[in-house]
């Protein structure tokens, strides 16, 4: 005899089975499936995928993954991004249906990441992540607000004659080993105790640069990211580095935080590009660039800004790097990197080889932005500073052809390699912003400056701001805080200034 409960089970699943009978509707996948045609260099043609997207991501093979850049009538051109040695002709092409994009989150800071999202330190992704796209339009006009927040570098060149403000692109530019890369990274190891976040995008550096800089950033703390892309990755690869890091950066900015950026470097990003255009077959144009490359940059640098109140109030700040050739600020790459950002630094060979760090030209260099944003203190002590700089060196330059100079141009002579001596930074090493107003002081003071000599004034400097706290502990706390000087405050200053240069190096009297 059945057991009249297993006879109702069944009764209930035939049921069942009759509903979902009549819900069913056969419907028809398609899944495209292509073929390597060909392979050169990286550089794959594939045919069999009429759906293909620009930028879409392939599966080629077992482990190779490529990237879409190039559709034709009856083919694709895709390059591979890792595996290429895998690639064969005939291999087996699936489309993934996504576009180009990596991981992103808090989990993210302190890591080391390709422009996919894959670690590179050795340690697998722990948090919360979510997937955000390598290429993003840049905000609209409505979108963004007047950069009006300084960000400080902590190098005193930078903040008192060049200032950058938060959401501004400042391009860093100069020839091979004038310090780009040092000035940069001081100003990332600055906002170690800032909310700051950074992000540093090595393009096409080799591992142990790379490492070096990774290394510096731990000792130094703070919140950062390392996307990284060495010399023998794909062209393709080393492209997406800065799109990838910069949505790396957008996701901190679009939640109201700031973010710094590093490019390291452009010029090598845009070779990348070259190469791979070349091999897509695309026509040459000026130094062989492809005619896009101006829009290659412009539309990465166009994501750096201040975001207006309704969207957050976040920004990104983007410190593009780019190398010269002797000094030539008129080649391709230079003079387009320039027209797209705020203003550019720019580092001297002969500077850097006389010993001046950073070789900071300030003829050439300027900040169109960041001026606008710059602390009230150091507007009112160092309103002149950079005229009376660039002034000096004009002189400097003038002075050694052997002319005998009046005694008016041999003061400004003496007054200018001391002022020289307090812009030296030391290499990875950040001034608060209370350090710097001290030195700036000091450069105020023609008359105690010049009773320094100039070997020891490059240790009274750093010794200066202590000696100051000792005698006006409230003074200092409130220009370290605020960054406003008040005119009582200034005359206060200025007097505690010449007392302790009067204390170590006493005036002459003067002859009765």
């Amino acid at each position: 005899m059945i057991d009249p409960r297993l006879k109702e089970t069944a009764n209930e699943a035939a049921e069942a089975l009759a509903r979902a009978a009549e819900r069913y509707r056969p419907t028809v996948r398609f899944r495209e499936v292509g073929r390597v045609l060909s392979v050169r260099d990286g550089v794959l043609r594939v045919a069999g995928l009429p759906g293909a997207r620009n930028e879409e991501m392939l599966r080629v093979g077992q482990r190779a993954t490529a990237l879409v850049l190039g559709l034709e009538r009856d083919a694709v051109q895709a390059a591979v991004l890792d595996a290429a040695d895998t690639v064969r002709e005939g291999d087996r092409v699936q489309r993934t249906g996504a576009l180009a994009s990596l991981p992103v989150g808090r989990a993210l800071l302190g890591r080391v990441i390709d422009p996919l999202g894959r670690p590179l330190d050795g340690e697998a992704l722990v948090g919360t992540l979510r997937p955000a796209l390598l290429e993003r339009p840049a905000p609209p006009i409505h979108a963004r607000a007047a950069v009006h927040r300084p960000l400080y570098t902590g190098i005193l060149a930078i903040d008192a004659m060049f200032p950058v403000g938060r959401g501004q692109r400042e391009l860093i530019l100069g020839d091979e080993g004038t310090g780009k890369t040092s000035l940069a990274l001081s100003a990332m190891l600055r906002q170690a105790n800032t909310e700051v976040i950074c992000v540093y995008v090595a393009i096409g550096r080799r591992r142990a640069e790379i490492w070096r800089v990774v290394d510096a950033l731990r000792r130094g703390g703070g919140h950062w990211v390392v996307v990284a892309v060495p010399e023998d990755a794909s062209p393709a690869l080393r492209t997406l580095a800065p799109y990838a890091g910069t949505t790396v950066a957008e996701h901190f900015r679009d939640r109201g935080e700031h973010a710094l950026i590093v490019y390291d470097e452009l010029t090598a990003h845009a070779v990348a590009w070259r190469e791979l255009s070349l091999l897509l077959g695309r026509p040459p144009g000026r130094e062989a660039y492809p005619g896009d490359v101006f829009y290659l940059h412009s539309r990465l640098l166009e994501r750096a800004t201040q975001l207006n109140n309704e969207l957050g109030g976040g920004s990104l700040t983007a410190l593009p790097i780019a190398t010269t050739e002797d000094g030539r600020m008129s080649a391709y790459i230079p003079t387009n990197l320039i027209a797209i950002t705020d203003g550019q630094l720019v580092l001297s060979r002969p500077l850097f080889a006389a010993g001046e760090r950073p070789a900071i030209d300030a003829g050439l260099s300027v900040s169109r932005v960041g001026g606008k944003t710059q602390a009230q203190a150091f507007r009112r002590l160092a309103g002149k500073l950079r005229l009376d700089y660039a002034a000096f060196l004009e002189l400097e330059s003038f002075s050694r052809v052997g002319t005998r100079l009046e005694a008016s141009a041999s003061r400004r002579l003496a007054l200018g390699r001391r002022l020289r001596r307090l812009l030296r930074a030391p290499r990875l090493e950040a001034l608060t912003e209370f350090e710097e107003l001290a030195r700036l002081a000091l450069a105020s003071r023609a008359e105690a400056l010049l009773r320094i000599p100039e070997d020891e004034l490059g240790e009274f400097a750093r010794t200066l701001p202590e000696a100051l706290r000792a005698l006006d502990g409230g003074l200092a706390t409130r220009l370290g805080e605020e960054v406003v000087l008040s005119e009582p405050d200034e005359a206060r200053l200025f007097a505690l200034v010449d007392r302790v240069v009067e204390a170590r190096w006493p005036a002459e009297p003067a002859n009765a």
